[in-house]
């Protein structure tokens, strides 16, 4: 069963970052729960630069609508109930549109699957849990990342994690480690600035010692923040007794 509204065929924009503009970030909603899935229409559609092009239940009307009315991001409910489950239905809309965004949600902290991408092909997936989504600021934010190209990690399941023993984090200060948390968690320069109480140029440095420690290099196809999320994924450990 789908409801869904196409837009025609239109061409993405060439760059992967945009400015939004009322409507400009085009989203669909994947999520086999009713009520569940009314709710995120409901949510997004009180966002002028979120258009819900379409609310589907199952992994092939995904793919169907997808194709249709070609989303900048697809939330991506991972149980489906049904064949092909979120995670094979991400892929074939990925695979015939690369750029498109995928926001997997999960009721499950289940880092593995994001840790495991590799770097040429992590762009623009990113992890909600389904219980975090009443903090409607940090599923916009996850949407707006993907649409760019980033990999944005919800901020409970960053809470959970922490440095492996001997890990490469372990050549951080703790500032710059709470740049790094922020940085997966999504947040632009200007409020990571705001949260920290520091100006935009002592937090570029802060930054810049973040990959230099790291040993990511700022150029190249892959945005240094993608490589850094990565980096922290796989470097963390998920504290408690957590499921990991």
């Amino acid at each position: 069963m789908a409801d869904h509204q196409s837009n025609g065929k239109e061409q993405r924009p060439e760059s992967a970052v945009s400015s939004f503009r009322p409507g400009s970030t085009k989203v669909l909603i994947v999520e086999d729960e009713p009520l569940f899935r009314d709710l995120l229409k409901t949510t997004l559609g009180s966002y002028d630069q979120i258009q819900v092009v379409g609310a589907v239940d199952n992994g092939i009307d995904a793919i169907e609508v997808a194709e249709e009315t070609l989303p900048d991001v697809v939330l991506m409910d991972i149980e489906l109930g049904s064949e092909p489950d979120g995670i094979r239905a991400a892929h074939q809309i990925k695979a015939a549109n690369p750029t498109v965004g995928i926001v997997i949600l999960s009721m499950h902290r289940e880092k593995e699957y994001l840790a495991s991408l590799p770097e040429s092909r992590a762009a623009g997936w990113s992890y909600m849990l389904k219980q975090s989504l009443r903090d409607k600021d940090a599923l916009v934010r996850a949407i707006e990342g993907s649409s760019w190209g980033l990999v944005t990690i919800d901020p409970a399941l960053l809470e959970s994690l922490k440095p492996r023993s001997r890990s490469v984090l372990e050549r951080l200060t703790q500032q710059q480690l709470m740049v790094l948390e922020k940085i997966a968690a999504g947040y632009s320069d200007v409020a990571i600035s705001d949260q920290m109480g520091i100006d935009s140029a002592s937090l570029a440095r802060l930054a810049a010692l973040v990959y230099q420690d790291l040993n990511i290099t700022v150029d190249g196809p892959t945005d240094p923040r993608v490589k850094a999320t990565l980096i922290y994924l796989n470097e963390t450990t998920t504290s408690g007794n957590s499921v990991s």
